[in-house]
């Protein structure tokens, strides 16, 4: 279908007001994006800027199902014969954006051109190459030309839609997981989306209709949208992502990727830029929406449930709901791109609460052993003959929290046993016997005298030392 207006030639191009410049195949000749050239010559490609127009570039054969049941129509419809009615034109300008399968799943698009890529929305710092060019020999022409129109509709919608169904049509499985793979597209989009049970009927159905593994059997895979809008609805559960997960052996986050094609967002996005702080022990900072929350240590980050507490603590925001399955996978995911941030000991927490362990045995140092029998006083009994300090441990608890230090008691006192070689003892008087702890008067001087170094070498060596007996405690960090 043609005009005698087609834009058959750089002039035509040039006179409608649109920049073309020549290309030598798919190069530019001149640079494109500031030259406007007018002088092409025979066998010159013909180049199209995309300013004011937009270029839906299709790369996977399988699309085509799908445009003709969600693109409306297009004027101006190109390509070549190894890739016909590949390129869609339409006024306007839209984001670039590109449909591409997750690596994980490139032994399903092996035997296709373009490989992972299914298609892309080409605009602003992009061209084209235009019919009455020539790439590999071949000749661009138009296989529908009437005029280059605006898009009747959304167009970044019916795209992602376009996209998603052909993704999944080309990963539908072979004989025996196809109703499970359908059941659980219909209740990925029951629940990600507000499309009604028979718009998400069409949707599966069309899928399996154009599956690449042909299903003889697609006409029964008809009613799952709307069997899964009335389950969610009975408060029933529903398959979704995960299920497609485990059909394909893939991880969650990959299929996530293509069902943001039609709007659903994974959960997972919102979480990024994990830190995590080489402290004994550590604590984490990681973004959530853009705002930042410090987790204290690594057993609340493991639970979703503490990290909802945490988020809603500390950001006052609703934290979505998650699946102990999902944080599994999107913990590690960010584990993968964690900065880890060495902490000198002194700023770490651990070296704060050692900080205030030496003030304390130091400033209520005491000569008299009895003053340990008076709780009260939050005595140290400094023990000159045998060099050593003895203090109550509930002291130096109490301590800790009049200064408003947060600690756990197991860490606090393995970090008294590990850096101050303190152990419990018990002490004896007149009258009774009281529980105690004990440590050197030197490690206390030493660290007194802030001889960082010293205690860094020490846990160095400590280090080395476990990996040596416990090699895969310490892999992840």
């Amino acid at each position: 279908m043609f005009q005698n207006n087609t834009l058959d030639s750089p002039k035509r191009w040039l006179d409608a007001g649109y920049r073309v410049f020549p290309c030598q195949e798919k190069k530019p000749l001149v640079e494109w994006k500031t030259e406007n050239k007018k002088i092409f010559y025979d066998g010159n490609a013909i180049g199209l800027y995309l300013q004011g127009v937009t270029d839906f570039d299709v790369d996977n054969p399988t699309a085509h199902n799908f445009i003709k049941e969600y693109l409306k129509p297009c004027g101006a419809v190109y390509g070549r014969h190894s890739n016909p009615n590949s390129h869609y034109l339409f006024k306007g300008d839209y984001e670039f954006k590109q449909y591409v399968f997750p690596k994980s799943l490139e032994n399903h698009v092996k035997e296709f051109a373009h490989g992972l890529t299914i298609g892309e929305i080409r605009n602003g710092e992009h061209y084209s190459i235009v019919p009455n060019s020539k790439i590999d020999g071949e000749k661009v022409e138009w296989s529908k030309f009437i005029d280059i129109n605006e898009y009747d509709g959304d167009l970044v919608r019916d795209i992602g839609l376009i996209m998603f169904s052909t993704a999944m049509a080309i990963l539908y499985p072979q004989k025996g997981q196809r109703d499970n793979f359908c059941t659980a597209m219909a209740g990925a989009l029951a629940k990600n989306t507000d499309w009604d049970g028979s718009y998400i009927d069409s949707v599966v159905f069309n899928i399996a209709k154009y599956a690449l593994n042909k299903d003889e059997n697609y006409m029964k895979k008809g009613g799952k949208g709307t069997n899964a809008r009335n389950a969610i609805k009975g408060k029933k559960k529903v398959l979704g992502m995960p299920t497609l997960a485990e059909i394909l052996n893939v991880p969650l986050k990959d299929i996530t990727i293509l069902f943001s094609w039609v709007g659903v967002k994974y959960e997972g996005e919102i979480f990024s830029n994990l830190k995590i702080y080489n402290t004994v022990p550590k604590y984490y900072e990681m973004q959530v929406e853009g705002n930042v929350i410090r987790i204290m240590n690594t057993k609340d980050l493991m639970s979703y449930a503490a990290v909802q507490v945490i988020i809603e603590e500390q950001l006052l925001k609703t934290a979505p709901m998650i699946t102990p399955k999902q944080w599994r996978e999107i913990r590690q995911g960010l584990y993968d791109n964690a900065k880890i941030v060495e902490v000198p000991i002194e700023q770490s927490f651990t070296g704060i609460i050692q900080h205030h362990f030496i003030n304390f045995v130091t400033r209520h140092e005491s000569n008299m052993k009895e003053n340990l029998f008076d709780y009260q006083l939050h005595m140290t009994w400094h023990d000159r003959d045998n060099k050593r300090y003895v203090f109550r441990l509930e002291g130096f608890r109490d301590d800790l929290m009049r200064h408003r230090i947060s600690f756990e008691q197991r860490q606090m006192t393995a970090m008294l046993t590990d850096v101050f070689r303190a152990k419990p003892i018990k002490i004896y008087s007149k009258r009774k016997e009281v529980r105690c702890w004990e440590c050197p008067v030197e490690l206390v001087e030493k660290y007194q005298n802030s001889d960082w170094e010293t205690y860094n070498e020490v846990r160095k060596k400590r280090f080395e030392e476990s990996m040596k007996t416990a090699p895969n405690l310490h892999k992840n960090f």
